[in-house]
């Protein structure tokens, strides 16, 4: 390595798209909460809004209610209280350096870290504690691992 050791923060984002999820579900509500009168046919209603409210009885009918995902423990339903990025505080962090066992060593026995993954031998993704600032953890491992290559 010849560049000073670099680690660039990225917020880590949920592959499964929970916050794209609750988009749909929102739009998925509000198609609920439309006026029963809005698919009933009435007398003064012609062929084409007859045909028009069919379609939208069946397109409802057939939308999911709520997104769930398939685990070992079998079909959980994907909501605020099950979504990982809504349970924890992840980063992920992308190095110009190899992730070795003593980087590992240096990041999980950080202040403030309650998860440490690695992804790659450039790539690791932290969860940061509710009760610390993202900002002091992340810079302590930065000076952390920036003094360990130092010595």
């Amino acid at each position: 390595m010849t560049d000073d050791p670099q680690i660039i923060w990225e917020k880590w984002r949920d592959p499964y798209g929970y916050d794209d999820m609750l988009d749909i579900n929102d739009q998925i509500m509000n198609m609920d909460s439309e006026e029963p009168e809005d698919f009933i046919d009435s007398p003064e209603s012609n062929n084409e809004e007859k045909s028009n409210n069919i379609k939208n009885i069946s397109n409802n009918f057939f939308k999911p209610k709520m997104p769930f995902m398939f685990t070992p423990m079998g079909i959980i339903p994907y909501t605020e209280n099950t979504a990982c990025s809504k349970i924890f505080n992840f980063w992920t962090g992308h190095t110009n350096f190899n992730i070795s066992n003593k980087i590992c060593d240096i990041i999980e026995n950080t202040e403030g870290i309650e998860t440490f993954d690695i992804f790659t031998r450039y790539r690791f993704r932290v969860g940061i504690g509710k009760a610390f600032t993202d900002s002091t953890v992340m810079r302590d491992i930065n000076h952390h691992i920036y003094q360990f290559f130092l010595e």
